[in-house]
Order: structure tokens, then sequence, then C-alpha cells
């Protein structure tokens, strides 16, 4: 990457490079650039419901939605950069069988995510919640255990 360019230019390139990897592969690929990500804590709302909440730009609601119906996401992996308070999250979530993968691309401004982090590591997992502005949820996806989302030091 060039000298001086921005974690975030860096975070969507990484996806960038990850999608054309993985299509060369075989593999069919959804991207999802967030257009916010809030680090949602089980008290926050209505619900228990807890995680990243990822809010989804219309362009690419339609084909996320599309892929979640028909694959069996049974395997994640989390890649991070943080800079200062902000932590830049690209989360591969994959259906080997199928061949698809989903990338969910956001930042998460950690100074939010204290009561969220707390929560996730006494319950032992943390989740990726997909929704457009309006609140509707295009999916939901749980994760084995919190420490690959979060720094310690959250």
């Amino acid at each position: 990457m060039p000298e001086g360019e921005s974690a975030w230019a860096r975070t969507l390139a990484s996806a960038t490079e990850m999608e054309a990897e993985m299509r060369e592969d075989g593999w069919e690929v959804v991207t999802m650039r967030a257009g916010h990500v809030a680090p949602e804590p089980p008290n926050h709302g209505d619900t228990d419901r807890f995680g990243f909440v990822y809010v989804a730009q219309g362009e690419d609601a339609e084909a996320f939605r599309d892929a979640v119906e028909r694959a069996d996401f049974d395997g994640y992996e989390v890649f991070n950069r943080r800079e200062g308070e902000n932590l830049f999250v690209l989360t591969r979530m994959t259906d080997a069988d199928g061949r698809l993968a989903l990338l969910l691309v956001g930042t998460v401004n950690l100074s939010q995510a204290g009561d969220l982090a707390a929560a996730a590591r006494e319950r032992g997992e943390m989740y990726s919640h997909v929704q457009l502005l309006d609140g509707t949820l295009l999916g939901s996806f749980r994760h084995d255990g919190p420490d690959a989302f979060l720094p310690e030091d959250v």
C-alpha cells in the first residue's frame, strides 16, 4: 500500500484482494461494505441481541440477502486492523460445500465497545448482525468466542 494511505482504504483494498483471490479459486463472493458498524451490547435495545451491527448499503443488500438464504455458513475468519479507537474489520464467512463466501467490511469505534466486549467475553460468543438503515434484519451470524473480534484492552 502507498505510504500515508488510510486504514480504511487499506481495509477495502484487502477485501478487494481477498475477493479476487477467492473468485480465482472458484468461489462465489458477496462483499458487504457497511455504511456504519455499531458495537451493540445486550442491554441496548428491546432484545438481548448483541454483537457488531453492520448497516448494509442499498446496493449490497439484495446480493447479501440472496446469499444468506441459500447458504449454510459454517466457517469464519476475522482480519482486524486497529488505529487508535478505530477497529477496521474484515470478517469472512464461508459455506465450504457451496463454495460461497460473505465478506463483511466496516469500522467500529472501540470507545463505544466496552459493554459489548464484557458481555461477549462473559457469554463466550460474538455475533455479526447485518441490517438496513430502517432496522430490517438481513442476517445474523454466531461466532465462537469474541477474541478474534475485540482487542484485549477493550
